[in-house]
Parts: structure tokens; sequence; C-alpha cells
């Protein structure tokens, strides 16, 4: 990116922070890893947090010559408001999750079904699911 960038030119990237501030992601890939016994990836691998560790992009950015260098956190926030559109999102719409969950019998399914709703009560004991997630916003000049 930093090649094809002009002299003068201004590049920006977004990554996930990390899986402490992203429980939208840990509660339901925590419960199908711990239940499947699924291997953890290489390190290097692709991933949702490969990019998370503070200053990995932007040293990535140094290293290309980029100057004026930041990074910055944003928080946001998924209204799902019941556990059930949580659910439904995740298993319907998340590639990762529903790969996974194809791999297991309906047993399965349903013990991280369970588990999973479990998880999301006790942060959210009030019923009202609105779950924080936080991202990496990382800047750079040519």
């Amino acid at each position: 990116m930093a090649r094809v960038l002009k002299p003068g030119g201004r590049i920006a990237a977004a990554v996930w922070n990390g899986p402490e501030k992203n429980f939208w992601v840990t509660a339901i890939a925590g419960t199908i890893n711990k239940n499947m016994e699924l291997p953890p990836p290489p390190p290097e691998a692709p991933g949702m947090f490969r990019c998370a560790k503070s200053g990995f992009i932007e040293d990535l950015f140094k290293q290309a010559g980029l100057k004026n260098t930041s990074q910055t956190e944003v928080a946001g926030k998924m209204k799902c408001v019941t556990t059930d559109v949580y659910w439904d999102m995740m298993t319907e719409v998340a590639a990762p999750f529903v790969a996974a969950l194809s791999k297991a019998d309906d047993a399965m399914k349903d013990k991280i079904k369970n588990e999973v709703y479990q998880l999301v009560k006790e942060k959210y004991p009030d019923g009202n699911v609105v779950i924080d997630s936080s991202a990496l916003v990382i800047y750079g000049e040519k």
C-alpha cells in the first residue's frame, strides 16, 4: 500500500482490537473452540485478531517508510437487544462460525448454544444485549 501511495499521500487501516475487547466474537468462538477442541491456528495465520497487538500495524507502516503514524482505538456497540438476535446473527452471517457449527451434530450445536446463551446472560443480566467492540485505526503519511 505504501509503495503505490503518492508522495504526501495518506493511508489508514482498521483492524480488530484484542479478543478481551470484543466479546461479540469471543463468546461464540471460545465456546465453539472449547467444545469442538479445534486446534489453535499458528500465531501468524490469518484471523480476526492477528493484527490486534498494539503497535503491530503502526510498526509495519513505519518499516514501509511512512511518517506521522498514529494509532487510535475506536469503540463501538453491537445493539443486539436480545441473545436470540446475537445468536442468529453470529450463526447465520459470520462465516467462520457457520463453518465450524456445520461440523457439529445437533447435540453439540445445542450444547454450544446453551453455553453461549449462559455467557451472554452472565455479561448482560438485565437482558439488554448491547455488546462493546473495539477496533484500532492506524494512520500514516508518505
